[in-house]
């Protein structure tokens, strides 16, 4: 025992130094192995583009020393298959070393074969454009007192989608990626990026857009006498209200509640609500952009009458 632990971190270096050296004999040894990589890339003439999906993957077999074939960069990068010499339409191209290559083409690994899919069928279109209008995806809550004045501005309003030209035609509008902004008491002026269409050979000019939010403390405004409308009255009765008319306080944005119409705002009861004393709560519906500040009352006393006309 004493002899096996004399000199034993000696025997311990030793070890290690032989284990380096037996991994870099092993590392230098040239290896072949298959490997799925990713389609990163596929060359087309000038002036076109894919209309359908390459497929995501093709399995390779591949040659290189044990050190090469541990390094992830040319996995990553994946292959590149060039098509340039086909014109639009559909193909069916047998793919092999002649078109299909590694992106990463210095990293001393050789392709050496394609293993799957041996055949790829390409939709080859024209590259187009379309100017698009720009659709903000933002949510604005304005803190207590506040108010987003206007609609939020875009700038630039619209952007240039280019893809395949047979594809262009579905698609209307961009919308920015999405966003919530609360407890705002002052104005923003936020860069957000666009939502690219999921399609090969989609992409965006520009890429991105700046939203200006403009925020102002509210205004309140008063609407006064806005009759009371009863839903869900009986068949063959009508109903009144006591009060027939309710006065409103709304408050929002100065420039957006000035123009605000009243027959925008509806104030009814729902006969299904009446309590026992035949009260039923008040209901205010108004355009999304303003709040209700009071109302001259929280209930009104339906009355029911029945029609002359009945038959009753």
């Amino acid at each position: 025992m004493m002899k096996l632990l004399e000199n034993f971190w000696l025997k311990i270096i030793a070890l290690i130094m032989g284990l380096l050296i037996w991994f870099h004999v092993a590392t230098e040894k040239t290896y072949n192995y298959e490997v799925d990589l990713p389609v990163a890339q596929v060359d087309l003439k000038d002036s076109l583009t894919l209309a359908a999906n390459p497929p995501d993957t093709v399995q390779v077999k591949v040659s290189a020393t044990g050190k090469q074939l541990l390094r992830r960069q040319w996995r990553e990068e994946g292959v590149r298959i060039n098509a340039s010499r086909y014109l639009v339409g559909r193909h069916r191209i047998t793919l092999n070393t002649s078109n299909t290559f590694l992106i990463s083409a210095s990293s001393n690994v050789t392709l050496d074969d394609i293993v799957f899919p041996s055949q790829i069928e390409l939709n080859i279109d024209r590259q187009g454009e379309v100017v698009l209008p720009v659709i903000p995806d933002v949510v604005t809550i304005p803190d207590d007192g506040f108010a987003v004045n206007a609609p939020v501005e875009v700038t630039p309003p619209e952007v240039t989608l280019h893809g395949p030209s047979s594809l262009l035609d579905q698609y209307t509008t961009i919308l920015t990626s999405s966003e919530e902004l609360t407890g705002l008491r002052n104005n923003v002026a936020l860069r957000l990026p666009l939502l690219k269409p999921p399609h090969y050979g989609m992409w965006l000019e520009p890429d991105s857009v700046t939203l200006s939010i403009d925020v102002v403390p509210v205004k309140t405004r008063v609407f006064e006498n806005l009759p009371v409308v009863v839903f869900n009255v009986p068949p063959g009765h009508t109903a009144t209200t006591e009060p027939p008319t309710v006065t409103v306080e709304l408050t929002g944005a100065p420039d957006e509640i000035d123009a605000l119409d009243r027959t925008a705002i509806t104030v009814s009861a729902d006969f299904r609500q009446v309590d026992q004393n035949g009260d039923a709560p008040v209901k205010v519906d108004h355009p999304p952009d303003f709040k209700v500040r009071k109302t001259s009352t929280k209930s009104v006393k339906i009355i029911i009458e029945s029609n002359a006309d009945s038959g009753n």
